[in-house]
């Protein structure tokens, strides 16, 4: 077997350059290269002593913070494969993802031990809690007592690395396989779609739970040298703060976040002359956002368009050179990226068709889900799902998605996974959801739902209080549009154009 290394020792350049400077900022807490490097090996080590060998999934629910930088990359030291949960997981979703992926370990923060106390007792995992002392699990510090690993364990590039969660458009959340060639390759795409540098300041404020943060932002600047600040989704107030302590050159968002961020700095009128980069992403960023970014700051704001399955951008308007406002910009560095028909011809240049890709960043499969990942490739082409089409001068433009989701402030819904709830409820009768347009959310979903008989005029607040105990906060339906019965179409099937035209004159 060929030893693949490239992300296990992914932090080798900068500690060979300057190990004594500051690699990560989090909660007050400052670590060097060196110190990171150290405790990464020290984690690596307490996993050993827990019993974590190659293969094994380690699955954490934590903040942005430095425990989940260890854990992650401590996993990728010893051939464990990282499985982070998005840190609104209720209760029955961790349960769902450990017992999927048969997690060997959780790694949890204090604040969600009420969450997580089902998950241990039922479960055969062991626990390891950061902060607050919490029955029934180890002390993060247990994980530092069992010395150093710095020899890495011997993988292959296409061995699993990590499993990012997203939802499917069938409502169950799809665990994303990547290999460490992958994981790697995400990284150092990133890396040269920003041009990071060591001299480079970068905000996190993405989750690094999801690729966005993990794999665009924080490991690309660690891999170029950078000093990383790391915060957890920042209000626009807090990330002006760090940007003017710190020296921020680049700050990565989510475009709703963008649009919050643009008109604080337009009401506080300060001046970050630190900042030269940012990026708008998870929705297109329309162009009187961009208007306004430019007009503040004096540069453009970069747009981009990626997904878990890839794990980083497949197309970006240029760090440098032209950027065509509200387009997904050129094909990024090693991406092999096509407009297809239904019958995977290419399409010509303006007719739309579905974006195909081709990228060394690709996932290996979806966990334990052949159907899925067959779907997925066809000719070894991956299927986006997204609808677009280039332009004469090879940029990209967004036009729709074949799929139904709902895409709100960079974060996927799948209609049916909050349907099945609904429908579980005994005072629904029927329901669809459907995404409208919002002006900071992007989308937002609304739940259209035909009630059972005998229902009464407090039927919306029961139905509201039942979702929140069994879907995190985002997934949550933000407007009910109540009716007699659900239109359908002439096949029989729920006519869900038309309830999003209904929804969209009611609420958009």
């Amino acid at each position: 077997m060929a030893t693949y290394r490239s992300l296990q020792q992914l932090l080798s350049s900068a500690l060979e350059a300057s190990s004594g400077k500051v690699a990560l900022r989090s909660r007050e807490r400052e670590l060097s290269y060196a110190e990171l490097d150290h405790g990464i090996q020290m984690v690596a080590a307490g996993l050993h002593a827990l019993g974590i060998t190659k293969g094994d999934r380690v699955a954490w629910y934590l903040p942005n913070c430095v425990e989940a930088v260890f854990v992650t990359m401590a996993c990728y030291r010893i051939g464990a494969i990282a499985v982070p949960l998005n840190y609104r997981y209720v209760a029955e979703e961790v349960e769902d993802v450990v017992a999927r992926t048969q997690a060997r370990l959780l790694v949890y923060a204090g604040e969600k031990a009420d969450t997580v106390a089902p998950v241990i007792q039922a479960k055969d995992i062991v626990s390891v809690v950061v902060g607050d002392e919490a029955e029934r699990s180890r002390a993060f510090a247990s994980l530092l007592t069992a010395g150093t690993i710095a020899e890495p364990t011997p993988v292959a590039a296409d061995d699993p690395a990590l499993i990012l969660f997203t939802s499917g458009s069938t409502g169950h959340p799809k665990g994303v396989m990547h290999s460490h060639e992958g994981v790697y390759s995400a990284i150092d795409q990133s890396r040269k779609l920003f041009d990071f540098q060591a001299k480079d300041v970068v905000l996190v404020g993405k989750s690094i739970s999801h690729a966005g943060g993990l794999q665009t932002q924080m490991l690309p600047a660690l891999l170029a040298g950078s000093k990383v600040l790391l915060e957890m989704k920042p209000t626009p107030a807090r990330a002006v703060e760090a940007i003017t302590k710190y020296g921020v050159t680049e700050y990565g968002l989510l475009a709703s976040d963008l649009l919050d961020f643009i008109e604080y700095l337009e009401q506080e009128q300060h001046r970050l002359p630190t900042l030269n980069n940012a990026i708008g992403s998870g929705d297109s960023v329309p162009a009187d956002l961009h208007h306004r970014f430019r007009d503040l700051l004096g540069w453009e704001v970069m747009e981009g368009a990626g997904m878990t399955e890839v794990g980083c951008y497949y197309s970006a308007n240029p760090r440098y050179g032209t950027r065509k406002w509200g387009s997904l910009g050129v094909p990024t560095p090693g991406t092999q990226l096509r407009i297809v028909n239904e019958d995977g011809t290419d399409c010509e240049a303006g007719q739309h068709g579905e974006i195909v890709l081709k990228m060394k960043s690709a996932t290996i499969g979806y966990w334990n889900d052949d159907n899925a990942t067959h779907a997925l490739f066809r000719d070894g082409w991956l299927h986006t799902g997204d609808l677009g089409y280039e332009d004469a001068e090879g940029y990209v433009w967004f036009v729709g998605r074949k799929k139904l989701m709902i895409i709100r402030r960079g974060s996927n819904i799948a209609p049916a996974e909050v349907e099945n709830v609904l429908d579980e409820h005994p005072l629904v009768h029927a329901s669809i959801v459907v995404g409208v347009r919002d002006p900071h959310d992007g989308q937002v979903p609304v739940a259209c739902v035909a009630l059972a008989e005998g229902a009464g005029a407090d039927s919306e607040a029961a139905i509201r209080d039942f979702v929140r105990q069994h879907l995190a906060a985002y997934k949550n339906p933000v407007h009910y549009l109540f009716l007699d019965a659900l239109p359908r179409t002439g096949t029989g099937k729920f006519d869900r154009h038309t309830l999003m035209e209904r929804a969209e004159r009611t609420f958009g």
